[in-house]
């Protein structure tokens, strides 16, 4: 009687359960079986993540590099992200219960109808920083344009004119050495300005030549050592992935710089199972993130997660005082799905 009561909460029970033997199914539920003609999935790669051995940004533990999922992952509550026939993403929590030495308990539902509503508020609000951060850029241009370029022009204007009433040759020649420096400055202020609008080095020479140009300037105008280990061929990429690559890094540089007071940080850029997978780590004063996320301070890490899910990409910071930080980008080089 017992056993036919636990065979039929079993069979009834909302959440899709799959009892396992080793590494293989021996019996299911219905819900179950409705999830993997919706979802299919192959059920080797969710134990790995399950039993810890992967986790959902990578393959392995050891292509995974200590990231944050590794470090905080309870098999209770787990994240992953499956994919339906037609192509559509929706998010899930599993849960991995050892039953004895050979037999355990998966688990996979929905996402809590809150957890949705949550993500609903965090997508508008992600909408409202993007449009707002494309008014700071306009604003940030604005003022660069006319109280950069345009009074450099303008004092161009004026020493051009005062040659008119300059008879020694001399002083004239003296003038016009000055104007040249002054032309090479101003240009010198148009390229980089086109340069943080978009750098040339990532149109014409691809990823890797743009990150390590971008790095290189860094460590002249910062003094920090900037180390960057790139384990893949130059090679081209999809123009939206390297782009997001490329803002992730300057974005991630420019926050170690400002905020965790450090010396050196490294880069790393690899290609893993389809996906191009990117590090930026430091060791300085780390911070709170769910505490930055929460105000103003952390629009900047907002807008990089939102410019890697938009393309059905992943980026996780995880920071601890003291410890340092590492932001994760992890991005399907053709649209491949990350799970």
């Amino acid at each position: 009687m017992k056993m036919s009561i636990m065979k039929k909460v079993f069979e009834e029970a909302k959440d899709a359960l799959f009892l396992i033997e080793v590494t293989k199914c021996i019996k299911k539920n219905k819900a179950a079986s409705e999830l993997a003609e919706t979802y299919p999935f192959t059920l080797e790669k969710v134990l790995d993540i399950a039993k810890g051995e992967g986790c959902m940004l990578h393959s392995t533990m050891e292509k995974c590099l200590d990231c944050e999922v590794k470090a905080d992952w309870d098999q209770a509550a787990f994240p992953l992200i499956l994919e339906d026939l037609k192509g559509r993403q929706e998010q899930f929590s599993g849960s991995y219960t050892v039953i004895d030495l050979h037999t355990s308990l998966l688990s996979i539902r929905r996402l809590a109808v809150q957890d949705r509503l949550q993500q609903v508020i965090q997508n508008k609000r992600l909408i409202e920083y993007v449009n707002q951060a494309h008014e700071n850029e306009r604003r940030a241009l604005s003022q660069e344009l006319h109280d950069g370029l345009a009074q450099s022009i303008y004092s161009l204007m004026l020493e051009t004119r005062q040659l008119k009433w300059q008879d020694q040759s001399e002083v004239l020649s003296t003038k016009l050495q000055k104007i040249d420096e002054d032309f090479f400055a101003l240009l010198g202020e148009v390229k980089q300005l086109a340069i943080d609008l978009r750098p040339t080095a990532l149109d014409d020479l691809g990823l890797i030549p743009a990150v390590e140009t971008l790095l290189h300037r860094l460590t002249e105008t910062t003094g920090l050592a900037l180390h960057f280990i790139p384990m893949i061929e130059n090679k081209r990429f999809p123009d939206s992935v390297e782009t997001i690559t490329y803002r992730v890094v300057q974005e991630s540089v420019m926050n170690s710089v400002k905020h965790a007071a450090v010396e050196e940080l490294w880069v790393t850029l690899s290609e893993q199972n389809g996906h191009v997978v990117l590090t930026v780590r430091d060791h300085g004063k780390g911070f709170d993130f769910q505490k930055v996320k929460e105000n103003s301070q952390g629009l900047g890490l907002l807008n990089m997660q939102e410019r890697a899910e938009s393309i059905g990409g992943r980026l996780s910071v995880h920071s601890e005082k003291a410890e340092g930080t590492t932001v994760t980008l992890w991005l399907p080089i053709q649209g491949e799905v990350v799970q």
